[in-house]
């Protein structure tokens, strides 16, 4: 289905009883060392579905504080400490939604993607970066070993920043917590960990079920491309989901973890001066 089939509609306080694109609904495997469970998972796209089942799998397989994200795996096999996740078989697979909905094709069946625990991985990589960053020393080999620590802390930040909604998106202070009064500069610099800015435009809602979604162009650095995010409604107003099972945060991402508050921001004000009045 096209553009033209799922048009923008100005919001009701009663949100559409329209009939609208099919789910991208499945059974979804994932397995590691110790077992192997399956889920029944949903969404307008194969990335939302997926998204959708995090929270269930967090709670199934780990402390309830846990923050589970999903990725592609780095190589041909998933991470230590990570479970596998398997889609179904060709010819037992929906649509995964993206042309339907006219959005960025992210997440497909062909991916291999792993689920891991996101808080886990920050917190080993950010005691490790402290006890080194502390304690290590200024020889070549001391500094190599902070450098590769940063780099593994970078990346878990933006991870953790990406799936936990209320992760701090401040690398910098974090950066010197960990050093105390060492410089951390000379390890990576504050123009390596600049993100680059993001502009939306064309935000329009289109309906999903009983509710809204916002659909919206974006450019972000030399990337550009339509996203999409679930709303839902409070005391007659419409927002934007930034909490819980936003579809932003993607196995295959639009926006690094530390631009999604301003996307996010950048989205309610689209909406609250389009639809809710302001």
């Amino acid at each position: 289905m096209n553009e033209t089939a799922i048009p923008a509609m100005q919001p009701s306080p009663i949100p559409p009883s329209v009939k609208t694109l099919a789910e991208c609904e499945f059974d979804l495997y994932y397995f590691d060392e110790h077992g192997d469970e399956e889920l029944e998972v949903a969404g307008p796209t194969l990335s939302m579905a997926l998204t959708n089942a995090l929270p269930s799998v967090a709670s199934e397989e780990a402390h309830p504080r846990a923050v589970f994200g999903a990725r592609r795996t780095s190589g041909s096999e998933r991470s230590y400490g990570c479970f596998e996740v398997v889609f179904p078989e060709e010819g037992r697979r929906p649509t995964d939604g993206y042309a339907e909905w006219n959005i960025r094709a992210s997440v497909t069946f062909e991916d291999a993607i792993e689920i891991f625990d996101a808080s886990k991985e920050f917190d080993t990589a950010e005691g490790l970066l402290r006890c080194c960053a502390q304690e290590l020393g200024d020889d070549e080999k001391s500094v190599q070993i902070i450098r590769d620590g940063v780099q593994r802390y970078l990346v878990a930040f933006d991870n953790i920043a990406l799936w936990d909604p209320k992760a701090s998106i401040d690398i910098e202070n974090g950066l010197d917590d960990l050093f105390e009064d060492r410089d951390w500069t000379q390890f990576i610099s504050r123009a390596e960990l600049q993100v680059p800015e993001v502009s939306i435009s064309n935000v329009a809602l289109v309906p999903h079920k009983d509710a809204w979604l916002v659909r919206f162009d974006f450019v972000n650095g030399s990337d550009r491309g339509t996203e999409m995010e679930y709303v839902h409604q409070k005391k007659g107003r419409l927002y934007a989901t930034r909490y819980g099972c936003s579809a932003l945060r993607s196995a295959v991402p639009a926006f690094r973890g530390r631009q999604l508050p301003r996307v996010y921001d950048m989205l309610q004000e689209a909406i609250d001066l389009l639809f809710n009045g302001n």
